[in-house]
């Protein structure tokens, strides 16, 4: 299957790489979104709204020159969502997912066609943002290039 963009791709492989993960699945099963779920206003939420678990905010990109391709650095934020007492279980899972993705290289990571990894994932930072209001919420940035080769020049 071929992916539309780059950031698709690397979405689309962090997503799988983490469910098949299995300290991030035993603190948040397959609960791992493209965006926040909505609110649907269930007494008891359905799988997919219960806490904790994770989202992928925002992502870009900025072109890499390499002559022979396209190349993109790609920047990715994930967030780790939990309603319990404290920060620790968000902070968990963030620490479950930053194992399971810093250093990730090529073979490890695969993307759809036609994109690859040129450098490995690197976990850039991470920290939490609190709102008495809100459910606390704890984030890790990520940082990696992905290519595309030129038509006609595909391995």
């Amino acid at each position: 299957m071929e992916a539309a963009s780059p950031e698709l791709a690397l979405r689309d492989a962090i997503r799988t790489r983490l469910k098949a993960t299995a300290a991030v699945a035993a603190l948040v099963a397959k609960r791992i979104h493209d965006e926040v779920p909505p609110a649907r206003g269930d007494a008891v939420p359905p799988p997919a709204l219960q806490v904790p678990y994770v989202y992928f905010g925002p992502m870009r990109r900025s072109e890499y020159e390499i002559g022979c391709g396209e190349s993109w650095t790609i920047q990715a934020r994930l967030y780790a969502v939990s309603t319990a007492f404290d920060r620790d279980q968000g902070w968990r899972v963030v620490d479950a997912m930053i194992a399971a993705l810093n250093g990730l290289e090529r073979p490890d990571l695969p993307l759809a066609d036609p994109y690859s990894l040129r450098i490995p994932v690197e976990i850039v930072q991470a920290g939490d943002v609190i709102d008495p209001l809100q459910a606390k919420s704890v984030f890790l940035d990520l940082r990696t290039r992905i290519a595309r080769p030129v038509p006609g020049q595909e391995p």
